[in-house]
């Protein structure tokens, strides 16, 4: 006759240890998934958001040129045909390599602001999207036309200033 005995007790013991252990380290494991996830999506985040700051600050330095170009030439002779160059000039997005994989797509435009009434101002923004997650960035750019023809001309950082800079949630 079988007799359930010591030994028996001490298998039953092992087995019910060994099941809260091999659960502790399931869970431990989908844990540390989720949290590779998160980590991985938060630098896909902060990626889009640089990628969009980078593409918005290289168009400022394309219109920044542009206004010096402008400037030389003797047909921009009002502030009218200053902006109409300025806003003229074609927006090339730059292009990024994948970003884990992903495809790095960058739009920006370039507006004149009319809600401002006293000065010239433009908008420009930068939207980067990386698979689901996308990042704006915008700035206020203000362009003061001053007449070349003046004897006291001088082109400097005063007549194209960036007066905002901010993401756009």
């Amino acid at each position: 006759m079988f007799r359930f005995g010591s030994r028996g007790s001490a298998i039953l013991l092992v087995l019910l240890v060994l099941l809260v252990l091999t659960i502790l380290g399931i869970t431990l494991s989908n844990m540390d998934r989720v949290h590779l996830k998160i980590l991985s999506s938060e630098r896909t985040h902060q990626a889009a958001y640089y990628y969009a700051e980078a593409g918005l600050t290289q168009q400022i330095e394309i219109l920044r040129n542009k206004m010096e170009l402008l400037y030389r030439d003797p047909r921009t002779d009002c502030k009218d045909a200053l902006l109409a160059g300025i806003l003229g000039t074609p927006i090339i997005a730059p292009e990024f390599e994948d970003f884990d994989g992903e495809k790095v797509k960058l739009k920006i435009t370039c507006i004149k602001n009319k809600a401002v009434k006293n000065r010239d101002e433009l908008i420009l923004m930068s939207i980067c999207s990386i698979g689901e997650i996308s990042r704006s960035v915008r700035a206020l750019v203000e362009i003061k036309w001053t007449d070349p023809g003046e004897p006291d001309f001088k082109l400097d950082h005063t007549n194209f200033t960036i007066v905002g800079w901010e993401e756009i949630r």
